[in-house]
């Protein structure tokens, strides 16, 4: 029956980008399983993690279906999405994470945060942290986040802010100098 009215996997989803509501259940049908079993498995078994992620790539897939051309197959099409979604998921769990742990990472910033023997002076070094980026221009505030909390590499920091490593290397340098300044500034006051 779908398959006389949608003859190939571009005519489905084409159906469905349409809003014909049985070419989005044999839609669901035909993709849901596959892409819910690929996020599933990589979100650790967390149900309402996957279904929101199936959600969110199923709707990314109706939105761009005119770019579908049929080269690999819709269920694979559509991982590829999933896959996308994942990393914008993992993306955020992680900011979330620094958001969360107070900027502890920064304590890796040529040892500014020193040695914490935990509990109430933890906190307090990490808000001086934190007051101390604040006080920073924006890009060496920018360029210590993609060293110290994103984890890449100076490579990775010049492509993605369009300079060349040499330049990077110098502005972690006054980055990491600044925040030190600031940081002592801040704890004699």
């Amino acid at each position: 029956m779908q398959a006389e009215r949608y003859p190939t996997e571009s005519a489905l989803l084409t159906g469905a980008a349409g809003g014909d509501p049985d070419a989005v259940r044999a839609l669901i049908d035909s993709i849901g399983p596959v892409v819910y079993g690929f996020v599933f498995a990589r979100v650790g078994g967390n149900e309402p993690v996957a279904q929101d992620l199936l959600q969110e790539t199923l709707i990314e897939a109706l939105r761009s279906a005119p770019t579908f051309r049929g080269d690999a197959s819709l269920r694979t099409w559509a991982c590829a999405i999933a896959r996308r979604r994942l990393a914008r998921h993992y993306e955020a769990e992680r900011r979330h994470a620094v958001a969360e742990s107070g900027l502890a990472l920064l304590g890796g910033i040529g040892g500014l945060a020193g040695a914490s023997s935990g509990g109430r002076d933890e906190v307090e070094r990490r808000d001086e942290i934190v007051r101390a980026l604040g006080l920073l221009p924006a890009v060496h505030r920018q360029v210590l986040v993609m060293k110290y909390l994103d984890d890449l590499s100076v490579s990775q920091i010049a492509d993605e802010l369009g300079r060349s490593p040499v330049q990077v290397q110098s502005l972690l340098q006054r980055a990491r100098d600044g925040l030190r300044r600031a940081l002592e500034g801040d704890s004699g006051d």
